[in-house]
């Protein structure tokens, strides 16, 4: 156990397995958490690699970039004990709506846009009670178009550094409807800023994968709405306000190690709901901020659908889904049949 003096106390280090967690002490009694350094693994998913590193003459000339996850997110609150929950309605157009509002295809039923409003809860660094007050509009066309963008704009790499030729060169063409590329392939236009838009080539494995994400927004987009936006309040709360982390390799294992701010309090959710109506107000005596979310990348979003289909997995295979056997089904060796 490590030990370092502070004025008002000792500054204890106490192991954990998620990290060092920093505390004071007084006498024999242990105060609230200071901060604690969390290890962060990409073998857990707590942390992905967002963009590759760049090379010149052999020398790297720009790291990579790695961005949490939701996962990491969520295991760091384990420290900044952040409360986060939804506002009691959304505006939409002008008009007070239920939270989260889904607005659905009338012949379909699938989902075409959701607006999501969230205030996450905690305390900041110096004490003081923070409310990230954050609003998504999820369409879920225009992030489909941009996911198709970003594939579009993609460039080969040789020898450790970007080329000027693009990765997937016939994936979608922009144009006018009434001027289909005249280019090998199978084409469908989808309006972006009329009278242009983009020619996908739905006969190229890459485009295949953007339609493949599409039917998920369309499938979970108001959880994915809402994963976006409860990653977003963790990101820029004070006690842990950090998106991109600088990676290591310790013991063959990429990691990253992230100081967190964490208070115990007494808090209850009597509390909880009376600072969150504050909130939602916009009370000028709660330290808050208010934001409505307008820029989230392609990579972005597409992680969160990853990390969506993989918790929507994991609840199928979760025990507590699976069908019991019949009652018999030991009179036949467990199988249900006869031996």
């Amino acid at each position: 156990m490590e030990k370092g003096k502070k004025e008002n106390g000792e500054k204890v280090v106490l192991t954990a397995e998620f990290g060092k967690v920093y505390v004071r002490v007084h006498g024999n009694q242990i105060m609230r958490p200071i901060k604690a350094e969390m290890a962060l693994y990409e073998k857990s998913n707590h942390i992905y690699k967002s963009q590759s590193a760049q090379f010149k003459d052999g020398k790297e000339i720009r790291p990579a970039k790695w961005n949490i996850t939701s996962d990491g997110y969520t295991h760091l609150n384990k420290v900044a004990s952040i409360s986060i929950l939804s506002a009691p309605s959304v505006v939409v157009d002008g008009i007070e709506q239920p939270n989260p509002y889904v607005e659905r295809n009338k012949r379909t039923r699938a989902i075409e846009a959701v607006m999501v409003r969230k205030i996450g809860i905690g305390y900041s660094p110096a004490g003081n009670v923070t409310a990230v007050d954050k609003t998504l509009f999820y369409n879920v066309y225009t992030y489909f178009i941009q996911s198709i963008q970003a594939k579009m704009k993609r460039t080969k790499w040789e020898g450790g550094k970007p080329t000027d030729k693009k990765l997937h060169p016939d994936c979608a063409i922009t144009g006018m409807k009434d001027a289909p590329p005249e280019i090998d392939g199978k084409w469908a236009f989808y309006q972006t800023v009329p009278p242009l838009g983009i020619w996908i080539n739905y006969a190229d494995p890459i485009i295949l994968d953007c339609l493949d994400e599409h039917t998920q927004r369309q499938r979970f987009g108001d959880r994915i709405a809402q994963k976006i936006v409860e990653r977003n309040i963790l990101k820029d709360h004070p006690a842990i306000g950090i998106s991109q982390v600088e990676h290591k390799m310790v013991e063959g294992k990429d990691v990253a190690y992230v100081t967190v701010s964490g208070y115990r309090h007494d808090m209850i959710y009597p509390d909880i709901s009376k600072i969150l109506q504050l909130a939602a107000r916009g009370n000028e005596d709660l330290e808050s901020k208010t934001e409505e979310i307008t820029d989230i990348s392609a990579e972005e979003e597409s992680q969160v659908i990853q990390e969506t289909l993989e918790e929507e997995k994991a609840e199928k295979d979760s025990p507590a889904t699976l069908k019991e056997p019949p009652e018999d089904a030991s009179l036949y060796g467990g199988s249900g049949e006869k031996e």
